[in-house]
């Protein structure tokens, strides 16, 4: 494994299973948040768990897919699964960017913003890394491209075989 994924992994991870594990904990401390976009859902669907539970719930996939990306074990299914978590603090800090009512706390939720995005995007790049092979989408239309020209090749033979007798 090249080495600046072996160091890189661990410490995006650590951020997320850091905040998981505080989800965990307290989940009232997310739950402006997780409230803001369960009402949201709330429009649509029915959403029968309270928004404690979604913010418990996000924060122990934190946790798992934390340290799933930590050890290199599914890393792309990993930060698939930190993206979506962290799009959905994201979504809730959007929806509650009118809440803040003092300048400091309005810098704070900017900040907050900020190292969100940041680590979002630090997921995001993880969840498209291949760690130097094919992806699956390159490996399909490859395997379809071989399939086509063995085709043509049996059908040419097949006609020149048909055409000499």
């Amino acid at each position: 494994m090249n080495p600046v994924r072996l160091l890189a992994r661990p410490m995006l991870a650590s951020a997320y299973i850091a905040n998981g594990i505080a989800r965990v904990r307290d989940p009232h401390a997310s739950v402006d948040s997780t409230e803001a976009v369960l009402a949201v859902a709330r429009r649509v669907v029915d959403v029968p768990v309270g928004a404690d539970t979604i913010a418990r719930a996000s924060g122990a996939a934190q946790v798992a897919a934390g340290a799933l990306l930590a050890i290199g074990r599914f890393p792309r299914a990993a930060s698939a699964v930190l993206v979506s978590t962290y799009m959905l603090d994201l979504a809730g800090d959007a929806l509650n960017k009118d809440r803040a009512a003092t300048k400091e706390e309005k810098n704070e939720r900017r900040a907050t913003m900020v190292m969100r995005t940041s680590m979002l995007g630090g997921a995001l790049l993880a969840s498209v890394d291949t760690a130097g092979q094919p992806g699956l989408v390159w490996r399909a239309q490859h395997a379809a491209e071989d399939l086509r020209k063995n085709i043509e090749k049996t059908s040419a033979k097949a006609v020149d075989a048909v055409s000499q007798r």
